[in-house]
C-alpha cells in the first residue's frame, strides 16, 4: 500500500489554495512560477512541502502587491488554519488555558515550530519560532501565525479591536511605506531573536464565556489520544479520527469535507475506508456517541447544548439517532447512568 502522508505535517493545499483565493490572488500563474502544476490541486493525496509553502505564500504577497498578504490571510474569518488545535482553543475556559494547548498540540499542525509563554513584571509574551529555515525566507508565514494568536486572543476576549502591547519579528523590518499599512497599532520590534506578541498579563485569567469545563476535558483527551495514534502510525482511519474528532461543533463533519482535508475525493475516501471494512458514517457515530456517553455521565451540560457541540442541527435530531444507536434518549441514559 502506498504511504499515506499526514495531513498534520504538511499544508493542506486546497485549504491553502482557497485561502488565497479568499485574498483575490490570481494562483495559476503563481504555481507555474514555482514549477507547481495547478491540476494538483484537484488530484488525491496531494502535498506541498513546508519550503515551497513558504516560497509560494512570498510569491503571493509579491506578485499582488500586498506586504502583509499572510496577516491579512489570518484575520480573515473565512480562514481557519489552526486544524486539530481550533476547537480547543477557542471553548478554553480562559487564556492561560488556551495558550497551554497551543503549547501542547502546535508540533501536530506545525511540526517544526515552537511555542512558549514567558511573564515578565506585569506582561505576558508568546513567542514563535520556526526551525531549520531563515526567518527572512518565510516571512509571510511567521507574520501569519502571529496574527492568529492576535485573532486568538481577540476570539477569548470578544473584541475584534484588540490590540497588544508590543509585536516581534525575527526578519527585517518593512519599508516606511509599507508599514503605513501594517494593520496593527502597537509597538513593532524586528530582527529580534523570535517572533510573537506581548500583552498585559491580566488578560491569562480572562474568563470566557462560551465553553463547558468537562466537556472541554472529554474533547482534549478524544483529541489527544486520536492525535498520538496519529502520531505513531500511518494508518488512514486514525487520520479520519483525529479530523473527525477536532472538527465537531465546529463545522458539519461530512466525507466530502474530511476528504478535503485529506487531500483526496469523496469516491477514493469511501473506497479505503471500505478496504478498511469501515464507513464514514460508522466512524463519525463511533466517535460522537463515545462523546455523548461520556458526556452525558460526567458532566451536566444540557441535551441541546450537547447536541450543538457535537454537531447537530437541533436536539430531536439528536435524541432520535441517539435512540436508534443505543436504545435510550439521552436524558434516559443520564439518569441510568450519570456520575455527576
Amino acid at each position: 500500500m502506498r504511504h499515506q502522508q499526514s495531513p498534520l505535517q504538511k499544508p493542506n493545499i486546497r485549504r491553502f489554495h482557497t485561502a488565497l483565493q479568499n485574498m483575490s490572488v490570481d494562483t495559476t500563474p503563481l504555481y507555474l512560477e514555482l514549477g507547481i502544476d495547478p491540476k494538483v490541486m484537484e488530484k488525491d493525496d496531494a502535498s506541498l512541502n513546508l519550503v515551497k509553502h513558504y516560497e509560494l505564500l512570498e510569491l503571493a504577497a509579491m506578485r499582488s502587491d500586498n506586504r502583509f498578504l499572510g496577516i491579512d490571510m489570518a484575520l480573515d474569518t473565512r480562514n481557519n488554519d489552526l486544524g486539530v488545535l481550533g476547537y480547543m482553543l477557542r471553548n478554553a475556559p480562559n487564556l492561560e488555558v488556551s495558550l497551554n494547548l497551543v503549547q501542547r498540540y502546535v508540533k501536530l499542525v506545525a511540526p517544526n515550530s515552537t511555542v512558549s509563554v514567558t511573564d515578565e513584571d506585569s506582561h505576558t509574551t508568546l513567542t514563535y519560532k520556526i526551525s531549520g529555515i531563515s526567518a527572512d525566507l518565510c516571512i509571510q508565514s511567521i507574520e501569519m501565525t502571529v496574527a492568529q494568536y492576535v485573532r486568538l486572543i481577540r476570539t477569548i476576549l470578544d473584541d475584534e479591536n484588540w490590540q497588544p502591547v508590543r509585536m516581534y519579528f525575527e526578519h527585517g523590518a518593512p519599508s516606511p511605506e509599507q508599514l503605513k499599512d501594517f494593520p496593527f497599532d502597537c509597538e513593532l520590534i524586528f530582527n529580534h531573536f523570535f517572533s510573537g506578541i506581548c500583552f498585559n498579563s491580566e488578560l491569562m485569567s480572562h474568563a470566557n464565556q462560551h465553553f463547558d469545563p468537562q466537556l472541554l476535558a472529554l474533547l482534549e483527551s478524544q483529541v489527544q489520544q486520536s492525535a498520538q495514534s496519529l502520531l505513531s502510525s500511518d494508518s488512514l482511519l486514525d487520520h479520519i479520527r483525529v479530523l473527525i474528532t477536532s472538527n465537531l461543533g465546529n463545522t458539519e463533519v461530512t466525507a466530502d469535507n474530511i476528504a478535503a482535508e485529506l487531500l483526496m475525493s469523496r469516491r477514493t475516501l469511501n473506497r479505503r475506508l471500505s478496504e478498511n471494512g469501515t464507513t464514514f458514517n460508522s466512524l463519525r457515530e463511533n466517535i460522537v456517541f463515545h462523546m455523548a456517553k461520556e458526556s452525558l455521565c460526567n458532566t451536566s451540560i444540557s441535551i441541546t447544548e450537547l447536541a450543538q457541540k457535537l454537531g447537530y442541527s437541533d436536539s430531536s435530531a439528536f435524541n432520535r439517532a441517539f435512540k436508534r444507536n443505543l436504545g435510550l434518549r439521552p436524558l434516559q441514559y443520564r439518569k441510568q447512568h450519570s456520575q455527576v
